[in-house]
């Protein structure tokens, strides 16, 4: 259901037997439902990555907790509505470390000494195509930036007439080296997360610059496509 409020302009989180939440039509109410558990290897992977990281957190020394904190208060990120917020020191290392390991690049203790510069990548373009099976991605970038990676997301296929993905329908399907920054193969990393190509279905790709050095990670650039035959 959704809701206009002079009051409540935007609410988030659950308050009796409703849950307060907000997509591109709007703010709208649902019933609250209880989170299910995630089952998966790739969800339980990332849980138990996310658990290694907090309990490294913990054994750090109180002057690196102090450097990420300071870190953390320099920065400024969107939460799921979109609002802006500092992050605490944790929630920084958390998420840099969280990045890092995605990448299969060794997580870090120090706090990074600031921010990066991104390469400009923009724009991107993807093809797919399931008779003979490809899926390609390419950037604007005509020569490795040095330093980086790239970090893409996609979501499951799914009718062509879909207008909207949110953000929760994106998982991490691959990460690839300098040498692909050109051009990306991605079809492997699709299959693995999401099966075979099926022509005429729709699917969206995000691709991010990720920092080797800190976890840090660009905007995303984003390419949504139609499976040909």
């Amino acid at each position: 259901m959704k809701y206009l409020s002079p009051i409540v302009s935007q609410a988030s989180a659950s308050l009796g037997g409703a849950t307060f939440s907000k997509n591109r039509g709007g703010n709208y109410i649902r019933k609250r439902v209880a989170p299910v558990q995630p089952r998966t290897s790739a969800q339980q992977a990332v849980r138990a990555t996310l658990s290694a990281l907090s309990a490294q957190w913990k054994g750090l020394s109180a002057s690196v907790i102090a450097a990420w904190s300071a870190l953390a208060s320099t920065i400024t990120l969107k939460d799921s509505l979109g609002n802006s917020y500092t992050p605490t020191g944790n929630q920084l290392f958390v998420g840099l470390n969280a990045t890092l390991t995605a990448c299969a690049e060794p997580t870090i203790t120090a706090a990074p000494g600031s921010t990066p510069n991104y390469p400009d990548m923009l724009p991107i373009a993807a093809t797919a195509t399931a008779g003979t099976p490809s899926l390609a991605v390419t950037t604007s970038l005509t020569a490795a930036p040095t330093g980086f990676l790239f970090l893409l997301r996609a979501t499951p296929q799914c009718s062509a007439g879909k207008a909207f993905f949110g953000a929760s329908k994106y998982r991490i399907i691959g990460h690839f080296a300098a040498s692909s920054f050109a051009s990306i193969n991605a079809l492997s990393a699709y299959n693995t997360r999401f099966g075979a190509l099926v022509a005429a279905q729709k699917l969206s790709l995000r691709l991010s610059l990720v920092q080797i050095s800190s976890g840090f990670e660009s905007m995303y650039a984003e390419a949504t496509i139609i499976v040909g035959a």
